[in-house]
């Protein structure tokens, strides 16, 4: 019998990505929306998805529904402008503990939550779990207290919870602003682009990779905790650059490597230690990057 799953922020890129890989998988999709909310993302599974307004006693629906799982991948603030928004953040944690309160109620098998990489704060290399928490944003200091509000909150209530964080991911359906689909759409119109000499190098992870590895945590019987999510391979700004102007048009291009300095502090590279995590789920693989960047060009192109 399929499992009933609540997932939070389904609208979004990250949320999306994950109902569809278990819708396709059979799983029971609940998901909160608003009357405003875009749902543009889910048009592929939003037939098979028990809709709940959040304008009307949505607490009590989720109840009713008694979800096994919950994905809490909602979170307002992700953008820059609203990174240090104190109250924004905050909010965030209040929302998650009403899920937390309804996790009790009606007695989830497992409450999966997910953190960031600026929950370190500023630093330069491959890290760990264990790497010290030095969170420089509001947004950075929500997600380590939200992480801790679950751990303490969980292991009271005996539900097993998974607090993953998240390292660069890309895909199709990514928010234009970000910087692939942005390099993308100003490449595609022969903008000229001023960057830095683009050593930095980021482990960059597909969406339709990272959405597989939910799936096997849910599947799996893992030790509660908090674990990473990052691709096992970095690359390059300037790497990724060359591959999308390779991809679109290896002639026409206006690329100024170098005209933007590093900032001070610029970390070299950003990659998250996995270990941990297959230790629990087993050794995962991840699909090609090329392969994906052609379907993100493709997308991003159609789509603008």
């Amino acid at each position: 019998m399929s499992k009933k799953v609540l997932i939070t922020g389904i609208t979004g890129f990250l949320g999306s990505q994950i109902a569809q890989d278990l819708n396709y998988e059979g799983f029971e999709l609940i998901a909160i929306k608003r009357d405003s909310s875009d749902l543009s993302r889910c048009c592929e599974f939003s037939k098979n998805v028990n809709w709940i307004d959040l304008s009307n006693n949505w607490e009590k629906q989720i109840i009713d529904l008694k979800p096994q799982i919950i994905i809490h991948s909602a979170w307002d603030g992700v953008g820059a402008v609203d990174r240090d928004n104190w109250q924004v953040q905050m909010n965030n944690l209040q929302f998650t503990l009403k899920l937390l309160t309804i996790a009790k109620e009606v007695s989830v098998e497992k409450f999966i939550g997910f953190g960031s990489q600026a929950e370190y704060g500023l630093f330069s290399g491959i890290i760990d779990e264990d790497y010290v928490i030095d969170p420089k944003s509001a947004y950075g200091l929500s997600k380590y207290l939200c992480s801790q509000t679950i751990k303490v909150f969980c292991e009271q209530n005996n539900i097993d919870w998974y607090w993953l964080r998240l390292f660069s991911f890309f895909g199709e359906k990514e928010a234009s602003n970000w910087f692939i689909p942005t390099l993308i759409k100003n490449i595609s119109e022969n903008k000229p682009i001023d960057m830095t000499p683009g050593e930095q190098r980021y482990a960059y992870m597909y969406i339709g990779d990272l959405a597989a590895i939910i799936n096997r945590l849910i599947r799996y019987s893992a030790n509660s905790g908090i674990y990473n999510i990052s691709s096992k391979q970095s690359v390059s700004l300037k790497e990724i650059v060359e591959k999308i102007v390779n991809i679109i048009d290896p002639i026409k291009h206006q690329i100024n490597f170098g005209a933007i300095p590093y900032r001070e502090n610029q970390p070299m590279l950003i990659q998250g230690e996995v270990s941990k995590l297959e230790k629990e789920i087993g050794v995962f693989s991840e699909t090609s990057l090329d392969v994906n960047l052609k379907k993100v060009v493709e997308y991003v192109i159609n789509n603008k």
